[in-house]
């Protein structure tokens, strides 16, 4: 049995800009649905942002999940307008483009591993400003050694906490005597 060769102008794609050549693999009165490949199931969406955020959320467990098997099941989440894969029209703003990575640093308590807790988590141009950050603005403590101690009450902690002051202490002379 051979198989019947396919013209380019045959093949339907998900993504096609031209519509008689885009795959509908959705429902046409629904507006917004989310199809998952690997089970070929249809879900409606009460909205594009809800139904990006359910699509995003699918595609990343699934990429967590993957062993790299090759057997591996393949499964997408494709948010679907009118049937119809959607697809957004242009950059998402002008000037958009490749992000840049750049490095960044944030505060690490040195006993227990936390890090600032905030609104957000505060991260800067530098290790230094971290640990001014995390100092000044945030109330943790800095050891002599330059470590970062938090603001936790715990036994590790109120150890480290009393070894710097004794650290931090005057230094005293053997040949100086005591002032009364």
């Amino acid at each position: 049995m051979t198989t019947p060769n396919l013209s380019p102008a045959a093949r339907r794609r998900l993504f096609a800009t031209e519509p008689h050549q885009r795959l509908r693999p959705g429902t046409p009165t629904r507006e917004w649905e989310l199809w998952l490949t690997g089970p070929n199931t249809l879900l409606e969406m009460p909205d594009i942002a809800t139904a990006l955020m359910a699509a995003a959320e699918h595609n990343a467990l699934t990429a967590d999940l993957d062993d790299g098997h090759p057997l591996q099941p393949v499964s997408y989440a494709v948010v679907l307008n009118h049937g119809y894969a959607w697809r957004r029209e242009g950059a998402a703003r002008s000037g958009a483009g490749i992000a840049v990575p750049t490095l960044c640093w944030t505060a690490k308590c040195s006993i227990c591993g936390d890090t600032v807790e905030d609104e957000f988590i505060p991260h800067h141009d530098s290790p230094e400003a971290a640990a001014d950050d995390a100092v000044d603005c945030r109330g943790w403590g800095e050891l002599p050694t330059g470590r970062l101690l938090c603001d936790r009450a715990d036994p590790e902690h109120d150890e480290a906490r009393a070894d710097a002051r004794v650290e931090d202490g005057p230094e005293s002379d053997d040949n100086q005597l005591a002032l009364l």
